[in-house]
């Protein structure tokens, strides 16, 4: 029996409520009852992702659709189902039944549940394969080939002009904010803008997300038929996949090994983590390779800056939010592996705020052997040849500030709730919700623009391709923070910046589990001396299938009166009727479609990638004085 399918299966027994639990396998002895009994009704071969039993059954489970997924289900061309093809062969449907039902082998499920030693023995086996990989990293003629993919010159300008312009901007900030700034000029250091160019541009324009490969003859999507064990060590397997079209076999290898996969430039997770982490080893920077035992692989970096490891996923562009996989993603986490030249650490505490109930997960070895094989692991390493006593020395003390940290971190986090975590954005939808990798909260950020801060004219730019917000005069910027996020007031229906690297588009959607979603900015003038005087907005937005992107200006008066100014066309839109109001609400709001992907029918700031300078959003706000 394939041991993936076994994780699955443990996955569902374990890390479920009860009744959630038995709901979810009852659900699939159906499926494969159905199937077995009709293998060849193409009605037994099929679920939609919006049948009740998917939607009520299925996905609230951990572990289910996984399943499913494991024994051959694909997700079709229209994302709206998923089906067996007709050449899977049945008998990991069959094994499924089995395990599900506890039959053979004096109950299959209790054997996977309490065999901890094999599963302890195969669980160090892993660490220590991991440890001795990551050597690769430190080949300096990988490293010199590696530096040659990445565009450096290009890579630093952009993070000397971020660094110029964040530094303008502190030096216009007014006196209540100087000893906050003084803080951030010292930790935005160029060091640290390289690490997030380095981080955008790998996910935009270097490394590609597969899901299944493209036939090479139609170029249409194809179907995972099997896999096969490789040849080649620099490889842990090969996808079989199969066109749908013209019935052509391509071959998907799995590389563990960073060389061919500069070449190749494309894969999941896996992929994606072991290129950047080489990446930044071959810039010089002290990183190490992130594993986390529920199924994903991320980097961390040391910022000199700030004195502590960083969380960068390069599959997500995202930078500094470890408790993105526990709170957006929704992840079970058990265990999280740190892999370094220097040492092996467990640092799962970095990524949960929740230590109790992860320490209930963590059965498959007594807590006291897997410290022990670490620190044994990293002695050796520390007490090789050539390693150096000076190395030794700083490893040491850095890993006192590590323990400092995660000693206070985990405490803090739990009043973290102004932070949004998003749900899992790289794979298709099918794949993310069948890993319940989505997430399902509306956002409060509270955010209130004071637009009387920069005098009588306040001109707001958002750029969806950089996800920056600028504020500017006379084409001189005055402020720019990124993150399309950071400065709203609050959002509903979930809504996140997706990006189709295959189309070169990006924009703003609602969840796709949302029948709405609804984004909130607000100014205010805080000058008393001051009123609204004119207000104009530009933005960009295309729907499709029946959706709409509507806009609505909420303006409010100094008694409280308010008044809702529907804006007709967000293409160029102005009005006078906000004159005297003190604060402005600008609400926009994301709705319709068709069928499972209405969600991604209405799009905002709707752009192409490859459109880097021109603005999403212009938002002009004129101001007079009070008595005028």
């Amino acid at each position: 029996m394939g041991e993936s399918l076994r994780r699955c299966v443990k996955s569902l027994e374990n890390e479920n409520e009860n009744s959630v639990r038995d709901e979810a396998r009852t659900a699939l002895l159906d499926i494969c009852n159905n199937l077995l009994r009709s293998p060849n009704d193409d009605k037994s071969r099929e679920l939609r992702l919006d049948d009740h039993v998917v939607v009520e059954k299925l996905l609230p489970a951990v572990g289910a659709m996984e399943c499913l997924f494991d024994i051959g289900y694909t997700e079709d061309v229209t994302g709206e189902r998923i089906f067996l093809p007709h050449n899977a062969s049945l008998s990991r449907l069959k094994t499924l039944s089995k395990l599900l039902s506890g039959s053979g082998n004096n109950s299959v499920i209790e054997n996977i549940t309490h065999r901890r030693p094999l599963t302890q023995n195969t669980f160090f086996k892993n660490i220590i394969w991991h440890f001795n990989d990551i050597l690769h990293y430190e080949d300096p003629n990988l490293q010199r080939k590696a530096r040659s993919f990445i565009p450096i010159a290009k890579l630093e300008i952009a993070a000397m002009t971020k660094l110029r312009e964040v530094q303008k901007s502190l030096k216009l900030n007014d006196a209540t904010t100087k000893s906050d700034s003084l803080q951030l000029e010292t930790d935005l250091i160029m060091k640290d803008l390289f690490l997030l160019e380095l981080l955008h541009w790998f996910k935009c324009d270097f490394f590609k997300w597969v899901n299944s490969p493209l036939c090479s003859i139609c170029s249409t999507e194809s179907e995972y038929d099997s896999e096969e064990p490789s040849a080649d060590p620099r490889c842990s397997r090969i996808e079989i996949y199969r066109c749908t079209k013209c019935d052509v076999v391509i071959e998907f290898p799995r590389y563990t090994h960073p060389e061919p996969l500069l070449t190749l430039q494309r894969g999941r997770c896996g992929e994606w983590a072991t290129v950047f982490t080489l990446f930044c080893r071959s810039l010089n920077y002290d990183a190490r390779f992130i594993w986390d035992q529920t199924d994903h692989v991320w980097t961390e970096v040391w910022s000199v800056s700030n004195k502590r490891w960083i969380h960068v996923d390069s599959c997500e562009d995202v930078m500094d939010k470890p408790l993105m996989y526990e709170k957006g993603w929704k992840k079970k986490l058990s265990y999280i592996l740190a892999f370094s030249k220097d040492e092996v650490q467990d640092v799962t505490w970095r990524y949960t705020s929740d230590q109790k109930t992860v320490m209930k997960r963590r059965t498959i070895c007594a807590e006291q052997n897997l410290i022990h094989l670490l620190r044994t692991l990293s002695n050796q390493r520390q007490n090789s040849i050539g390693y150096s006593r000076a190395r030794k020395e700083y490893v040491v003390k850095r890993n006192l500030l590590e323990l400092a940290e995660m000693l206070y971190i985990p405490n803090s986090r739990n009043e973290d709730s102004d932070e949004n975590y998003e749900g899992r954005l790289s794979g298709s939808l099918a794949w993310r919700l069948a890993r319940n990798e989505i997430s399902q909260t509306n956002v409060s950020k509270n955010h209130v623009w004071n637009v009387s801060k920069y005098g009588q004219t306040f001109e707001l730019r958002y750029n969806i391709v950089k996800d920056t917000y600028q504020v500017v005069s006379n084409a001189d910027i005055l402020e720019e923070k990124s993150g399309w996020l950071e400065r709203v007031n609050t959002v509903e229906g979930e809504i996140f910046r997706k990006v189709e690297n295959d189309w070169k588009m990006v924009y703003l959607a609602r969840s796709p589990h949302a029948k709405s979603g609804r984004i909130k900015w607000t100014f205010d003038v805080a000058d008393s001396n001051l009123r609204l005087k004119t207000f104009s907005l530009t933005a960009k937005s295309e729907v499709f299938h029946g959706a709409s992107v509507s806009s609505e200006i909420e303006a409010v008066f100094n008694d409280n009166k308010a008044i809702v100014i529907p804006v007709p066309n967000c293409g160029n839109f102005r009005t006078e009727d906000v004159k005297d109001a003190v604060r402005l609400n600008v609400i926009v709001t994301l709705s319709g479609g068709r069928g499972k992907d209405a969600w991604q029918h209405a799009q905002l700031f709707r752009q192409s990638l490859e459109n880097t300078e021109e603005q999403s959003m212009i938002i002009s706000i004129q101001l007079k004085n009070c008595c005028a």
